[in-house]
């Protein structure tokens, strides 16, 4: 049975106390996810799911209610910063995120986008409240920590005992590499923002469904395929790259985010291809899925999925092989 909002009582007692009953579930939810760590792992994609019900039964209003006494409840139980981080800005953002677009009707895609920009907002509101809470700058924090692991690796290999000369070396690439994960972290956070939005898509069309509410399908991976405009995304991102100033300018900048950006999204796409022909001739999707994740780490293959994505977009290789067996 299908649960649909509530109607003349919804200015009444029972929104408020539907509200705090699923801020209290949601608080045993982050209880659980902070004390029991493999659980945890997926009971926090499961985090904003009860205000994305309160939403659907009574309103953004209601939703921004339950999200106020989940962090009241959350900082009597597991402490301020917790509180803070994971009730406004992971359960906060990307609850109310979701629940308007579930509201509303939204697609997948849309979905998904707005729950990327919610975690992205998410991210940068830590960002703001993290000096005056903790004392801590988060991005210097982080540039710390990775400048701390490159010498523990440098002290390791030598410890191995290898030459030295080749443990320069090695430490001068890496940082190399961190420069420019530096520059194009902007990027970086942007994916793996995306990836979060889409894995509490994921649970939520896991949990929804089960309570009666319609949660909008995404297209099967085995389709996915690049839209041709992203082609002209990526030259003039390489054009601009070319023609910036030496040097570390904004604009360069900006052009090795588009770049790196792109590139991931069509090593998506390249995988997505590699699935489909995968599972024309594998009748399992998890072995199917199992070769994609080998073949792509695979030093080839991985540099070469960006390339086949690219190319798919324009070809289209799957309309190409199903005409060919149609014949």
């Amino acid at each position: 049975m299908i649960i649909h909002r509530g109607n003349g009582d919804d200015t009444g007692v029972r929104p408020l106390a539907e509200s705090a009953l699923l801020a209290a579930i949601t608080v045993l939810l982050m209880f659980i996810g902070a004390f029991l760590p493999l659980a945890g792992l997926f009971v926090v994609l499961a985090w904003p799911v009860p205000v994305m019900v309160v939403i659907m039964r009574h309103g953004v209003r209601y939703g921004v209610m339950a999200v106020v006494v989940t962090v009241l409840l959350a900082t009597m139980f597991l402490g301020l910063l917790q509180a803070v981080f994971a009730g406004v800005t992971l359960v906060g953002f990307i609850g109310v995120a979701f629940g308007v677009g579930l509201d509303r009707n939204w697609n997948a895609p849309t979905l998904i986008g707005a729950g990327t920009v919610a975690v992205t907002l998410a991210f940068l509101v830590a960002i703001l409240i993290s000096g005056p809470l903790m004392g801590v700058d988060l991005l210097e924090q982080m540039q710390f920590m990775m400048d701390e692991s490159i010498e523990r690796a440098a002290d390791m290999y030598l410890g191995l005992g290898l030459d030295s000369e080749q443990v320069e070396e090695t430490v001068e690439q890496m940082q190399v590499t961190m420069v420019y994960l530096k520059m194009v972290f902007p990027a970086v956070f942007m994916f793996s923002a995306l990836m979060y939005a889409l894995w509490t898509y994921l649970m939520t069309r896991l949990i929804l469904p089960r309570l009666g509410y319609v949660v909008p399908d995404l297209a099967p991976f085995a389709i996915w395929r690049a839209p041709i405009w992203l082609a002209f995304v990526l030259l003039a991102a390489f054009v601009v790259d070319i023609a910036a100033p030496v040097g570390e300018s904004l604009l360069r900048m900006f052009a090795r985010n588009v770049l790196f950006a792109t590139d991931m999204i069509y090593r998506v796409f390249g995988i997505s291809l590699l699935y489909y022909f995968a599972r024309r001739y594998l009748r399992s999707r998890w072995l199917a899925g199992g070769l994609c994740a080998f073949l792509s780490l695979n030093g080839v293959v991985f540099l070469l999925l960006p390339l086949v994505g690219i190319m798919d977009s324009g070809l289209d290789f799957r309309g190409r092989f199903q005409s060919r067996v149609t014949r």
